[in-house]
């Protein structure tokens, strides 16, 4: 993503913040509509500026075989898709459901890492039984 892509989103977050001011004054829920509809379009947009380097971390893994880059990855995605929800729940004053949505992030984060901890652990047996 260069340096004007980057500008271009931010401008395009700026418009949709002093919009959802404006329409808030009215209805809240269709602030919050717009707020959750401008980030998963800017997400999106971010996800196609970053994939030359997707394309570069799948070089990386084929280079090193295993299931540590996937699962990296997975983390990465669960955590971004985790804190827009969060972060769109605190938007709305539901505190509580950011912060159950932060919850089942962090769940969904050690359940795709945890073939790897199973792995550490094994070769770390037979470390120990050397």
């Amino acid at each position: 993503m260069t340096a004007g892509e980057l500008f271009g989103l931010a401008a395009c977050a700026v418009c949709a913040a002093a919009l959802g001011a404006v329409v808030k004054r009215s209805s809240r829920e269709h602030a919050l509509l717009l707020a959750a509809v401008t980030a998963v379009l800017l997400l999106l947009a971010a996800l196609e500026g970053a994939d030359p380097l997707l394309r570069e971390l799948e070089g990386l893994s084929a280079a090193f075989p295993g299931e540590c880059f996937p699962v990296m990855l997975k983390a990465v995605g669960i955590t971004i898709a985790g804190q827009l929800a969060a972060q769109l729940c605190k938007d709305a004053g539901e505190s509580a459901l950011a912060y159950a949505v932060e919850l089942a992030a962090k769940a969904a984060v050690l359940a795709a890492a945890f073939p790897l901890l199973l792995q550490l652990f094994d070769t770390i047996g037979e470390i120990l039984r050397l």
